[in-house]
C-alpha cells in the first residue's frame, strides 16, 4: 500500500473525542425543539379549541400547561439517554491521591491563618 494512501486511511479511522462545540450544539438544538415543539403546538391546539368551543382562555392554557409537561418528559428523557451514553467513570488513585493532598493543602493554609501565622509565598 503506498505510503501517502496508508497515512490518509489512518487519518479517516481516526474517531473525534467526544463532547466539542458540534455536540454541544447539537445537544442544545435537541433541548431547543424538544422544549419548543410541544409548547407551540399545545398553544396552537388550545387557540383552536377556544374558538370551536368558546373557551377561551382555558384551551389556551390548559393544553399550554400540557405542552410543558410534555417538554419536561422529553427533556428528562434527553439527560436520560446522555446521562447512559457518557457515564462518570471513576477517578484514578492518582487523582484521588492529588485530591486529598490538595486537601491537606487547604486544610494547612486554614490552620496557619486562624492560628494567627504568615503564610509562605
Amino acid at each position: 500500500m503506498p505510503r501517502g494512501l496508508r497515512y490518509a486511511r489512518l487519518a479517516l479511522a481516526a474517531t473525534r473525542p467526544p463532547g466539542g462545540a458540534r455536540s454541544n450544539a447539537a445537544i442544545l438544538g435537541q433541548v431547543g425543539i424538544t422544549i419548543a415543539v410541544p409548547i407551540a403546538l399545545g398553544a396552537w391546539l388550545g387557540l383552536k379549541l377556544d374558538e370551536a368551543a368558546g373557551t377561551s382562555p382555558w384551551g389556551l392554557l390548559g393544553l399550554i400547561f400540557l405542552g410543558m409537561v410534555i417538554a419536561g418528559a422529553g427533556v428528562w428523557g434527553l439527560i436520560t439517554r446522555f446521562a447512559e451514553d457518557n457515564p462518570i467513570r471513576p477517578s484514578t488513585e492518582r487523582a484521588r491521591k492529588a485530591g486529598r493532598a490538595w486537601d491537606a493543602e487547604i486544610a494547612e493554609r486554614e490552620r496557619k491563618r486562624e492560628m494567627g501565622e504568615d503564610e509562605e509565598k
